[in-house]
């Protein structure tokens, strides 16, 4: 009987051990993937960034035309050329995946990445990373609702909450209306032009609950859609911004998963500051 308890202990013991190194196997598997994920992306937005400071300089030597008096103009040479070398280097980081439509970048948060769309494949970057390698962190999509190539009225880019502070974590900053005075603008670039968008509302709502209107508003592709959509936004966000839009704008609305609701998410809307 003795041997028995001993036999089953052991057994026991066994099975801890195991249960033990496995959750450590798995937390270690998790933390390499999430270092190689944001080392990935990183190495991208290095590439974009090493692309514009090189073009950028030549542009604006040859725009600005080395006359030291007409600071101003120097100046807004200067943006001007920062701006075209970046549209021009996300050509290669196109090479790299085809996907690529555009780039998301806002100051004062992590957020600062390519952003891919598969039309004919909506929501593989849901569960894929920018490689097209299965991963929990995905990797920010452009609804596939939304022609980048026609006039979108608003586009729809959806990211990931993850609890390091990647992906669309940085969307929850905007709940602090402080963080939005310190940073209204959001930066999203297509392939062709650049673009700059003032945030003009933020709000979440439960993903479940699909009699919401704002489903049947939110890819605002007519006049009537549009209106209430910003109706919406207006009503529901948690702070007036001052920011308001009209038929003829653009919009961007950044989506992330938020935890107040059941399968809540949390929505961003900007407007496009047209030049």
């Amino acid at each position: 009987m003795k041997g028995r308890k001993n036999l089953i202990s052991n057994i026991l013991l066994l099975i801890c051990i195991a249960v033990f190194l496995g959750s450590g196997g798995v937390l270690a598997y998790k933390i390499v993937g999430q270092k190689k994920n944001d080392g990935r992306l990183e190495d991208l937005s290095s590439l974009v960034d090493n692309e514009l400071e090189a073009d950028s300089t030549n542009e604006t030597e040859e725009k600005a035309g080395g006359n030291e008096s007409r600071s101003q103009e120097n100046n807004g040479a200067k943006v001007q050329a920062m701006r075209e070398a970046r549209v021009k280097a996300y050509q290669k980081i196109k090479e790299e995946n085809g996907d690529l439509v555009g780039w998301i970048k806002i100051e004062g948060t992590k957020i600062d990445y390519p952003v891919l769309q598969t039309p004919d494949n909506p929501n593989f970057y849901l569960k894929h990373d920018f490689d097209k390698n299965p991963s929990s962190y995905g990797a920010p999509y452009v609804a596939e609702e939304c022609d980048l190539s026609a006039d979108c009225k608003n586009i729809i880019v959806y990211g990931h909450h993850m609890k390091n502070g990647s992906m669309f974590a940085g969307l929850e900053d905007y709940l602090d209306q402080e963080f939005q005075k310190a940073h209204p603008v959001i930066q999203f670039d297509t392939l062709k032009e650049y673009g700059d968008y003032q945030v003009m509302g933020i709000f979440s709502m439960s993903a479940v609950e699909q009699a919401n209107p704002l489903y049947d508003w939110i890819t605002a592709g007519t006049e009537e859609a549009f209106n209430e959509y910003v109706a919406y936004v207006r009503q529901h966000s948690v702070y007036a911004t001052g920011v308001d839009a009209e038929w003829g704008d653009h919009l961007l609305s950044l989506i992330t998963c938020e935890y107040t609701h059941k399968d809540g998410r949390l929505i961003v809307v900007a407007k496009k500051v047209e030049e």
